[in-house]
Formats: structure tokens, C-alpha cells, sequence
């Protein structure tokens, strides 16, 4: 799967192939790109950033090797802020969380000096009450960048396959403003979730499901 950062329902695409990109969605193709082109396309990226989501995307594409280029203009930019979650699997379904009006996955950010991978469990545990669990592979980080105090941060979230054989009564961290926890399997993730989540989200678990075969 591509590389993306999105910016809301807007995004740009790195790509090997510009025949391999999300075709339909792609308002244009750039064969060469630069930081001053990225500069003239951020006031249309970023001012999709104050909007409420839409369930349409669309976005820019460019070659993968400006991926760093982009990636350092932004951090430099903007604040810029690591998480880490987790696709969670107990037998064959998978956790979500219900926050904000949208399905999510339970992550949220590093504390100072923590690890991915710890970051990655201890948010899971916090946000759903779920224990026992195991990191199966590391998947495809997320970036996305919205409004944040005064300006913008760019969000880059490390992903997490993990496993558990946790039984008991799961509990939402309603402090985080989350108000369902849940189980789906991949029928009700594809009818139920993908019909109100984020695109971030959708890549995470699509990239899982297909190029994982989790």
C-alpha cells in the first residue's frame, strides 16, 4: 500500500507506480515534486483541515522518493507529535473503539523516553481494559496532519498487530471521551466500521487484511 499523509479528507500519495495510485481520487499527478510545490498546494490541503470529515477523498500523488522531502518540510512546519496503537485480534475479530462519533482503534501519544511498542500496549490497555496482549508484527505507520492550538502538528502513528486471549468485560476510557468498545469481524468491519471511521484507520486495517493476511 501506498504511503499518504493526509490532511483530513485530503491527501498526498507517494507512489512507485504512477498507474498504482488511488486513481479515481487523484486530482493530479506530479512526476517531480519540491518543497516549493508543496508549499503552493498546503493552503488547499490545509484548509480542508478545519472541516468536519467527509466520507470522499482526494488528493496529489508524487513519485515515493520525495516521501522524506515532504515528511521533514512538514515536521519543520508544524508540531510534530508520535502515537502508537494497535489492531488488536481475539479469535477472529478485532477491537474498535467508538469516540467521537467514529470508529477508531485505540492508540494515542508516547510519553517521553517510551518505546513504540510500549506506548503501542499500555494505550490499548488504558483505552479498553484489555490485557494479555501480544505484538504479532509491526504494521505501516499513519501520518496526518490537522489543527492543533494556534497552527497545525503532524501526527505520526506507529501501528501495532496484536493478539490477545483476554476474556473478561472490556471497559471504555470515558475520560478520553471514548463510549463503546466492541468487537467486529471482518464482514461487520467492512459494513459497520469502514462506513464511519477515518481514511487512517481504513489503510491500517485494509493493509492488514490484504497484504498481512492477518
Amino acid at each position: 500500500m501506498n504511503k499518504k499523509i493526509y490532511f483530513n479528507n485530503k491527501f498526498i500519495e507517494f507512489t512507485t507506480d504512477a498507474a498504482q495510485t488511488s486513481q479515481n481520487q487523484i486530482i493530479r499527478f506530479y512526476p517531480e515534486f519540491s518543497e516549493e510545490k508543496l508549499k503552493e498546494l498546503l493552503p488547499n490541503l490545509l484548509s480542508e483541515s478545519t472541516e468536519r470529515l467527509s466520507k470522499n477523498e482526494s488528493g496529489y500523488a508524487v513519485p515515493e522518493q520525495f516521501f522524506s522531502l515532504v515528511l521533514d518540510y512538514l515536521k519543520k512546519e508544524f508540531v510534530y507529535i508520535e502515537a502508537a496503537g494497535g489492531l488488536i485480534k481475539k479469535e477472529n475479530q478485532f477491537l474498535f473503539i467508538y469516540r467521537f462519533e467514529r470508529w477508531d482503534l485505540p492508540k494515542g501519544k508516547l510519553d517521553k523516553g517510551e518505546t513504540i511498542e510500549h506506548a503501542a500496549i499500555r494505550e490499548c490497555e488504558e483505552e479498553c481494559a484489555v490485557k494479555q496482549l501480544k505484538i504479532e508484527q509491526q504494521l505501516s505507520s499513519t501520518f496526518h496532519v490537522y489543527k492543533y492550538k494556534n497552527g497545525f502538528a503532524l501526527k505520526q502513528t506507529y501501528w501495532f498487530y496484536m493478539t490477545t486471549d483476554y476474556d473478561k468485560k472490556l471497559k471504555p476510557q470515558t475520560e478520553e471521551n471514548i463510549t463503546e468498545v466492541k468487537w467486529f469481524n471482518k464482514e461487520e468491519i467492512s459494513k459497520t466500521v469502514f462506513e464511519n471511521s477515518y481514511f487512517t484507520i481504513k489503510d491500517v486495517v485494509t493493509e492488514a487484511f490484504t497484504e498481512k493476511a492477518i
